[in-house]
């Protein structure tokens, strides 16, 4: 069995592996979508079980993130999208510009012009990593919709359980394996809810589960907080 060495990023969740052998080429392509598509029906289950219509970010869009993250409306970009591979499952996203985003740019483009030079030279350094130009928000709102509450955290709960120990696919008679991290289940947000490794907020509330990220600032317990004050607001709104 392999580990799968390629990273994932889907609705609230990173899920990565370590590699002792990673494919490449087509086969990465390959086993990259058969992998994401796994870890897809652990998250939310089939495909397309219900449908959620885009009014859903109607209150998400009703000034809530103005209003908690303190920015001017109008300088906020509003976008709804239904990824192919997400059938059903809409995402609502807010993004406006990061203050000094001009500098901020000049500043990246010359730690790359340094890093390049560098290299010419010989050194041996990582890429320095792009600067975040802009603030976004998201939140996803699940298809499935359960017959309770209690349904929507026991698929949490599984869906966490499942991703904790591991989910192995097989393409073209090989197996794969994605692993996940998460924190510890968080209080008093929604019927429950937990953070992905990378800091995108899982919750069930009201027999539907949620996914909600934050990204206004270069201290991920700084966007944790934001993520569950946001959280809460929806859920007060909805």
């Amino acid at each position: 069995m392999k580990a799968f060495g390629i990273c994932l990023l889907l609705i609230g969740i990173s899920a990565c592996g370590p590699a002792d052998s990673t494919p490449a080429g087509a086969e990465s392509v390959e086993v990259s979508e058969a992998v994401a598509e796994t870890v897809e029906q652990a998250l939310k289950g089939d495909f397309g079980a219900d449908e959620v219509s885009e009014d859903s970010c109607a209150a998400f869009e009703n000034g809530v993130v103005p209003a908690l993250f303190g920015v001017d409306a109008g300088l906020i970009s509003y976008r709804r999208s239904i990824p192919v591979k997400r059938a059903g499952h809409v995402l609502c996203t807010a993004n406006w510009e990061r203050p000094g985003r001009a500098e901020l740019e000049a500043a990246y483009t010359q730690k790359v012009q340094d890093w390049a030079r560098g290299q010419a030279t010989g050194k041996k350094e990582p890429m320095p990593k792009p600067a975040r130009l802009d603030n976004s928000v998201s939140i996803t709102l699940v298809a499935n919709e359960f017959d309770s509450a209690d349904a929507a955290v026991s698929s949490l709960e599984s869906t966490v359980a499942s991703l904790e120990k591991g989910i192995t696919t097989n393409v073209g008679g090989k197996d794969y394996t994605v692993q996940s991290d998460f924190s510890e289940w968080i209080d008093a947000v929604g019927d429950k809810a937990i953070f992905t490794d990378k800091g995108e907020l899982l919750l069930a509330y009201n027999g539907r589960r949620y996914a909600v990220n934050v990204g206004v600032s270069d201290d991920s317990a700084e966007n944790r907080k934001l993520a569950i004050d946001l959280a809460r607001r929806l859920m007060e709104s909805s």
